[in-house]
């Protein structure tokens, strides 16, 4: 019987080994067109190390099988056929191919076959199943966006790997969270489930419109030819061997260390806001690829934002600015080390790393507002739905895309709330400060207002003004030293001579921009005024004081959401005032009130396109009404009424894409 099988095993290692050598000879080396003698030699060699391998490897594999259950052996066999048919035909379908990676996947699924038992007797099949699926799903959006810099076979194999490893562990944690937030709280997980499904269709509706009409650099969202095989071949191994990973790490305890940490306990408390950031940060991350395509190479294209001079100063040697301006101190020394990482990341691409860099803005933003909203009323969907109307706003659309400054401006006016919400110390606050004084020194007065609404202690004002302003001088010279002539310094008063090309005077057209501004075209986007003959682009607008035009609301889409948002912003208003006396955040609501009216006062005359500066106060905006909404936070009919808003929102910002879209693609 011993000699039966060992003959058995010789004759299956001898016809595998031979298979195996034959098929890579013909499929990778060459082998048509070699002579007789290598043809031989360049099959039989190969065929005896594999032979060799194969005497030791199959009883080893016998033996698995026969100590697993016949479900399991039926699983093994079953998706080894299922992946070896799909890898077939996506190599171009042959009976060859399919014989080669059964076989290939037949050697490497069998060695997990003991894993799926214990699995299988746990009961946490769907689980597995689930994380996988789960880790498919982002490992090929990843994959399909680093592939253009990670193009070797090798680079792929470990990138897949470790990708599947890492969102397979990520996978299994989120499969139970979901189970049983689903299980507890049905009404929760159909607003995060369809805040979901809003911001994936606007993400594929925003990539197959930049397909159709050509703009897209589409190969940076999708798999590459050469990437595919490979990609789908670990894949599908990944899930037998997901199973075996998850048992290893249950059983050596890393789980549960892994639950102890601050990191997991932090993820966990704030999963739905970190999660709806990601989706916003793939949102803003396909717009920017478009909005910022190089072809476009001159400012002033959109809404008066300066994005060519940031992508040079940003991703290029030229970092000086081009218009000579003092207002923004040290912004080269806070950004361009941070484009520079992500470009190091990117295998030296810059420019990709500049839109990684502002889409991150972006999420950063929508993040903060969930963070600050949770804070102040406890409920984690309520604040997935504010914060989700600050991310699909016009504002945060347009300007969590574009390369400029004005994004990071309120993630950082944003981080110097929440900070004064957890009544952080001192150095905190003076350290979010300088980042914003960094990026433009005027909106340092949105923290002094904040500071002493909330804290009015003249001592510590005067300590924390001194103290920013120390450092200010400090690394605005660090900043040209290290960036030399980046810019003039703030504190010459010659510098200064420049923004009052800015000024504009007051009139009744601009006292209307104003408050469609500050109130509406913010968050609903109007129809843009399409302006030709300055540069050699056509320009967006919302507003063009030189030809006095101002945006309107032409189309029902436009109308019906602007009216619904009119509605939304009369009942904060109302339930602000009514509430006045007993709202315990009362400082907090003032110091947003404050600093709305400082830009306000600001504006009054400064600035042509009042979009541009939108990020300035839109945030304040959002945590306003958000807190003025949240006696009704709890109310589902309430949270049913804001997801319908975002619904109607996200439709008609998507008409202002549509419109920037197309016009791009004409100049094309």
């Amino acid at each position: 019987m011993n000699n039966q099988r060992l003959f058995l095993r010789t004759i299956s290692a001898l016809f595998i080994a031979g298979f195996i050598s034959f098929f890579l000879a013909q499929t990778y080396f060459a082998f048509e067109s070699r002579a007789l003698v290598d043809q031989f030699f360049l099959v039989i060699v190969p065929a005896g190390a594999i032979f060799t391998c194969l005497l030791y490897l199959i009883p080893a594999l016998e033996t698995t099988l026969t100590g697993v259950s016949p479900f399991v052996r039926k699983f093994i066999f079953g998706w080894t056929f299922i992946s070896a048919v799909l890898s077939a035909f996506l190599s171009g379908f042959s009976l060859l191919s399919l014989l080669f990676f059964f076989i290939l996947f037949t050697l490497a699924l069998i060695p997990s076959a003991a894993s799926l038992q214990i699995l299988q007797e746990a009961g946490g099949r769907s689980r597995i199943w689930g994380a996988w699926i789960f880790a498919s799903i982002f490992s090929f959006f990843v994959t399909s966006f680093l592939d253009d810099f990670y193009t070797s076979a090798i680079e792929i194999i470990i990138l897949v790997v470790f990708l599947q490893a890492l969102f397979g562990i990520g996978g299994y944690f989120f499969m139970g969270r979901a189970r049983r937030v689903a299980g507890e709280r049905w009404f929760d997980a159909f607003i995060h489930f369809s805040l979901f499904v809003l911001l994936i269709a606007f993400i594929l509706w925003s990539f197959n419109e930049g397909q159709v009409i050509s703009i897209f650099p589409s190969s940076y969202f999708l798999l590459n030819e050469n990437t595919k095989n490979v990609f789908a071949i670990f894949t599908l191994l990944a899930l037998p061997w997901q199973g075996w990973l998850h048992i290893k790490l249950k059983f050596s305890g890393f789980y549960n260390r892994l639950k102890q940490t601050k990191t997991y306990e932090y993820i966990s408390a704030n999963l739905a806001g970190l999660s709806l950031a990601l989706a916003f940060f793939t949102l803003y991350l396909v717009l920017a690829s478009a909005l910022n395509l190089p072809r476009f190479d001159v400012d002033d294209i959109y809404f008066d934002a300066d994005h060519f001079n940031y992508r040079l100063r940003l991703t290029t040697d030229h970092w000086n600015d081009y218009y000579w301006r003092s207002v923004h101190p040290f912004i080269v020394l806070l950004l361009r080390p941070l484009v520079d990482l992500f470009g190091l990341l990117l295998k030296g691409d810059k420019l990709w790393g500049s839109y990684m860099l502002v889409a991150l803005g972006g999420a950063a933003c929508v993040y903060l507002v969930w963070m600050f909203i949770k804070s102040v009323t406890g409920n984690s969907v309520y604040a997935s739905l504010i914060s989700a109307l600050l991310g699909l706003s016009a504002s945060h659309l347009i300007f969590g895309s574009l390369l400029e400054s004005y994004i990071f401006l309120a993630a950082s006016l944003l981080l110097f709330f929440i900070l004064l919400l957890k009544d952080r110390p001192l150095p905190a606050l003076v350290s979010a400060s300088l980042v914003t004084i960094g990026l433009t020194h005027s909106n340092f007065a949105q923290n002094v207002i904040a500071l002493f609404t909330i804290k009015p202690n003249i001592k510590q004002m005067f300590k924390f003004g001194v103290t920013v302003m120390v450092f200010l001088v400090l690394l605005t010279l660090a900043n040209n030293i290290l960036y030399p002539d980046s810019h003039p310094f703030f504190f010459v008063p010659s510098s200064l001579q420049a923004e009052e090309s800015n000024l504009y005077p007051l009139n009744q057209l601009r006292g209307q921009a104003l408050i469609r501004a500050f109130f509406f075209h913010n968050i609903a986007a109007p129809d843009a005024i399409l302006h030709t003959g300055e540069i050699p682009f056509v320009q967006f607008r919302f507003f063009k004081p030189e030809i006095n035009k101002l945006s309107q609301y032409y189309w029902m889409i436009q109308n019906v959401t602007v009216w619904t948002w009119t509605f939304l912003l009369l009942l904060g208003g109302s339930m602000f005032l009514l509430n006045f006396r007993k709202d315990v955040h009362l400082r907090l609501s003032l110091a947003l009130i404050g600093c709305m009216g400082f830009n306000f006062l600001l504006h009054l005359r400064y600035g042509k396109e009042l979009f541009l500066y939108t990020p300035n106060w839109t945030y304040a905006l959002v945590l306003l009404l958000g807190m003025a909404w949240r006696r009704f936070a709890g109310e589902r009919w309430f949270q049913l009424v804001l997801l319908a808003f975002l619904f109607l929102l996200a439709w008609n910002n998507a008409t202002l894409f549509i419109t920037i879209f197309e016009t791009l693609a004409a100049q094309v």
